[in-house]
């Protein structure tokens, strides 16, 4: 049969589909679920169901299902239509069926559109879909923007997805709920619910919740937002819904129990997802993908209340209850009993449960259905193994106010345990291990039947021990765990095959070149064969029998490999054949320093007899005398050379020797001169010698000279360098004498070195021409000092003596201190130019005027009082313009800050004057133009010029334009021209002036 089949008839019981792109209508999407099942190869039916409000608009005759990969490569994704399912749903029930039918008296929406109980329908939509390719992640999701409103979220999409994966689990179908979603709570009431799902592949299913989604076709779905302001706040982990953080999901069995204490509508989301548990795929363990469940839940005030389901504590036939799990057993009828029992004597009571979808063949059997008191019994022979549910649902239909038929299901978790089975009887040589194994059951004791003893075994509990065994031995495991099973025990028989006879080669010492027969004797008995492998064919003569000759250059381990040609045992031996090694000395000829040792390094084969000679024929030299390749070796500097030479040797090996040479150096005994001191900037030449013993210049021609620091001398690697005093202070240098062979002798000497800096000057100055400055020089511990040049300073021999040079001028001090050290100083004296301002005593002002000051002089810097009537105070040349009489001063600073002062008188006329020249030459030169000369502002209301003849040759009332002697474009004749004048001031004096005037050319 195939499992889609089982599968169709398993979803179409309690499947909820979840919801799809949708236009924005009023609020009617309460929930939904996706799920799939494969068809063949590629193709899959896609299933979704549709929990609509009966209060909403009304459900569409099609929807839309969004499919997406993350394969770029792969096609197959887009949106589809998915059209709503025409047949029956499993149970007889019609599509569109009432999820929670009301009672005759208390009918919920769905029967009567007036009630105030809410009420849920049912739709079911499918697609056929085959996969255009392989992908590890397929998403089928539907999106509805119509979802309902609830107290724990802030609303946004219905958003619901299930994944797959078909690269690896191409013929693989969904899990599925097999129970109808939660529609009512009753407020304040300890309640139970189990979605009841399952997997038609007997996957490993895993239950959490989840926030609710909001998203569209294609978009990546984001959380919806959890309503503000609760106490407790919402969350997922115990309180998606107002439970006071009593919700509690376990995840193993996907049991559900809260207390939910606020009445209204809330929505929850569970998240299932499904693992390959199939051990002999690679993938064992692998995410195949999950579905997800979006549902509205009511909680409303009841009068009726849970009833109490009371699981088999006992009395459980063919099986055991462990930990609240019935378990059972492999094809063993398994029996047990269960009721249901109302807190209400008037209770009327029926039940259902889901035995049909996992447990086919089972049989569920209730007795005092429609009362307050349900006696269930369950009867199953178990046709596989591993966990399932047995979730049984009761419903109270007393249907007591607000009237709503309630359903409270309960899980029964039930474990079925395969036959005991153990692995097959094996045959291994002597003193080899066998691996015994053991499935199924639990809680294991192993057991000796015949042979023994049970120490063969490493563990006695556990179910893979391992045996050495020593005797042919039959063992018996028990599962304690299982043993209401009947195959709860089973045996293994371990035998011992008979092993081979041979005599062991021991280990063997020769000497290089040297052969040497590995004879293993081996003795098998009649028609067996026995075969030899040596595991390499070095130094051997032959590598596949049992007396090899080997003659051996160095050490070497050989392991041969013997096996017979009666069954498959095999043994081994290791033979360790050595090769003296003779020996190794790493001293090369050396030197060393009077009264050193030197340490022989030297190795040599243990077996080897050592004999050191001296050439010189000293004897008392090494420590110890014989027997040891590495002694230590003392010589006196009378001995400056000698020869040493290690011989070695053996019975079997002719004698070799080796030897180096010590030179003995002595250790330099130095003097250097003795402390001193000087100036900074002075030299010294140093001088160093080694003496020996007795006091004489050592002859020694090796040594090597070394002082330090050496950076203030000429030359830091003789015996006698020049010093230079360019670090005041005590300067200690040591003079390091050194042997090629490191031996050394050092001596030391302080330099003193007194500072040469001494003077310290006042800093560069500069004066104006004319001025004297001040300056100055500190002097510590000074015997005498004199300032030079002498000239235009007041004290030569003053530390802080007055000069007035007249032009730049260095003046020099020097100085000699008490340590006789002599210094000098200087301090740079500039003069500069002094400041010159040349301005006009005074100036007058008439009406409307003003004076732009143009000052002479060799100053950057100016500054003007007062500033009334000035425009600009720091300028130059600004503009003056004041109202009244005023006296400027003006002080000017030069580039070198040399500074002067002076002052302006500028004097204000009241009143201005207008008047004309008496004569003028027109065309030539400034004054081309007989114009109206005024000193102040005035406003001219006619000037008029008239001819002999008294005609007018110019007329104008512009006080600044003026007669060029021309009259109708032609230039008038020399002579006398009369004028007239009228003009007025500002304070309004008027002005009417007549006469002549001469035209001159």
């Amino acid at each position: 049969m195939k499992k889609g089949t089982l599968l169709l008839s398993a979803l179409m019981m309690f499947l909820w589909v979840t919801l799809v792109n949708h236009k924005v209508y009023a609020s009617h999407a309460a929930g939904g679920e996706i799920i799939y099942e494969w068809i063949s190869d590629s193709t899959y039916r896609i299933y979704w169901k549709f929990y609509r409000d009966c209060t909403g608009i009304q459900e569409n005759n099609q929807e839309t299902l969004c499919i997406t990969n993350n394969c770029p490569s792969v096609p197959g994704t887009g949106s589809y239509i998915m059209n709503k399912w025409t047949g029956p749903l499993p149970g007889g029930y019609n599509n569109g069926q009432p999820v929670s039918a009301g009672c005759s008296q208390y009918k919920n929406t769905c029967d009567s559109p007036g009630s105030t109980i809410p009420g849920y329908r049912e739709w079911w939509y499918y697609y056929l879909w085959t996969a255009g390719g392989k992908c590890d992640h397929w998403t089928f999701s539907v999106s509805i923007s119509a979802r309902n409103s609830s107290n724990n979220i802030v609303g946004g999409n219905l958003y619901v997805e299930t994944t797959f994966d078909n690269s690896r689990f191409e013929g693989n179908s969904s899990p599925f709920f097999s129970v109808k979603p939660i529609s009512y709570v009753c407020v304040n009431q300890p309640f139970t619910y189990n979605n009841g799902a399952l997997d038609p592949d007997g996957d490993s299913l895993h239950s959490e919740m989840i926030r609710p989604l909001d998203g569209t076709c294609g978009g990546a779905p984001s959380p919806v937002g959890w309503q503000p302001g609760a106490s407790p706040s919402f969350n997922i982990t115990n309180n998606p819904l107002q439970t006071n953080n009593s919700f509690v999901l376990d995840g193993a069995t996907g049991q559900m129990t809260f207390t939910a204490t606020q009445t209204g509508a809330w929505t929850i989301t569970t998240k299932v997802s499904e693992y390959c548990v199939d051990p002999a795929s690679p993938y064992y363990g692998r995410l195949k993908g999950y579905i997800m469940r979006d549902v509205q839940v009511q909680v409303l005030s009841c009068s009726t209340k849970a009833p109490d389901f009371n699981q088999p504590s006992s009395g459980v036939s063919g099986g055991k209850l462990i930990n609240g799990v019935v378990n059972g057993c492999l094809g063993q009828p398994l029996d047990f009993d269960f009721y249901i029992k109302a807190k209400n004597s008037d209770a009327i009571m029926t039940a259902e449960d889901n035995h049909i979808y996992k447990l086919t063949t089972a049989t569920v059997t209730y007795t005092n259905l429609k009362t307050d008191s349900i006696h269930g019994h369950f009867h199953w022979i178990p046709t596989f193994t591993g966990s399932t549910s047995f979730i049984v649902t009761a419903k109270d239909s007393t249907c007591k106010p607000p009237g709503i038929m309630l359903y409270y299901p309960q899980s029964f978790p039930i474990y079925i345990w395969g036959p005991l089975s153990v692995s097959p009887d094996t045959s291994v040589c002597f003193g080899e291990t066998a691996f015994l194994n053991v499935t199924g059951g639990s809680d294991y004791e192993w057991s000796v039947v015949r042979g023994g003893p049970i120490t063969q075994l490493n563990c006695t509990t556990c179910a893979n021990p391992v045996s050495t065994t020593i005797q042919p031995t039959t063992y018996l495991v028990t599962s304690h765990g299982t043993d209401f099973c009947p195959d709860h025990t089973d045996s293994v028989h371990v035998d011992l095959l008979p092993g081979l006879n041979f005599t062991p080669v021991p280990d063997t010492v020769t000497c290089p070149n040297n052969s040497v027969m590995l004879n293993l004797h081996g003795m098998p008995p009649a028609g067996v064969t026995y075969y030899y492998k040596w595991d390499t064919k070095l130094y051997l003569d032959d590598s596949t029998k049992g007396n090899p000759t080997v003659t051996p250059k160095t050490d070497h381990q050989y392991i041969v490999t013997i096996t017979n040609s009666a069954n498959k045992c095999r043994s081994f031996d290791t033979v360790n054949v050595s090769v003296l090694t003779g020996f190794t000395m790493e001293n090369p000829d050396t030197a060393v320093c009077d009264g050193q040792v030197v340490n022989v390094r030297g190795t040599a084969d243990p077996r080897y007899t050592i004999n050191w000679t001296a050439a010189s024929g000293s004897t008392n030299v090494f420590s110890p005398n014989n027997n040891v390749a590495n002694p230590t070796i003392s010589q006196a500097l009378s001995q400056p050379n000698d020869i040493y030479t290690m011989t070695l040797s053996h019975s079997n090996c002719r004698d070799t020797s080796a030897s180096f040479k010590i030179e003995v150096q002595p250790m330099p005994n130095v003097h250097v001169d003795p402390d001193a001191s000087m100036c900074f900037g002075d030299t010294m030449q140093l001088n160093g010698v080694v003496v020996d013993a007795n006091g004489n210049i050592d002859t020694y021609k090796h040594y090597k000279y070394t002082w330090v620091p050496g950076s203030s001398l000429d030359k830091p690697g003789k015996p006698n360098p020049i010093f230079s005093a360019n670090k005041q202070g005590a300067n200690t240098l040591i003079l390091n004498v050194t042997t090629p062979a490191g031996c050394a002798g050092s001596d030391t000497v302080t330099l003193t070195v007194f500072p040469a800096a001494f003077l310290f000057a006042s800093n560069d100055t500069a004066i104006c021409s004319g001025e004297s400055a001040r300056i100055h020089v500190n002097a510590n511990g000074v015997k005498s000092f004199r300032w030079t040049p002498d000239v235009r300073i007041d004290n030569v021999y003053s530390l802080d003596p007055i000069v007035n040079p007249i032009a730049n001028q260095k003046y020099r001090v020097y100085a000699v201190d008490t340590n006789f050290c002599s210094d000098t100083a200087e301090v740079m004296v500039r003069v500069h130019p002094r400041a010159m301002l040349q301005l006009p005593d005074s100036v007058r002002l008439y009406p409307g005027q003003s004076y732009q000051v143009e000052p002479g002089g060799n100053c950057s810097y100016y500054s003007w009082f007062p500033p009334l009537g000035v425009s600009d105070v720091k300028l130059s040349n600004p503009v003056l313009k004041p109202e009244v009489n005023t006296r400027y001063y003006v002080t000017g600073v030069t580039e070198a800050g040399c500074v002067i002062s002076d002052s302006i008188s500028v004097f204000v006329s009241n009143e201005s004057i207008v008047d004309i020249p008496n004569a003028f030459t027109p065309g030539s030169g400034i004054n081309n133009r007989l114009k109206i000369v005024h000193l102040g502002d005035a406003t001219l209301r006619k000037f008029v010029i008239y001819n002999r003849w008294g005609n007018p040759v110019f007329e104008t009332n512009d006080i600044n334009e003026g007669w060029d002697g021309t009259w109708k474009n032609e230039p008038q004749p020399i002579g006398v021209y009369v004028y007239t004048l009228e003009a007025v001031s500002p304070t309004g004096r008027v002005f009417n002036k007549q006469g002549n005037i001469t035209l001159i050319r």
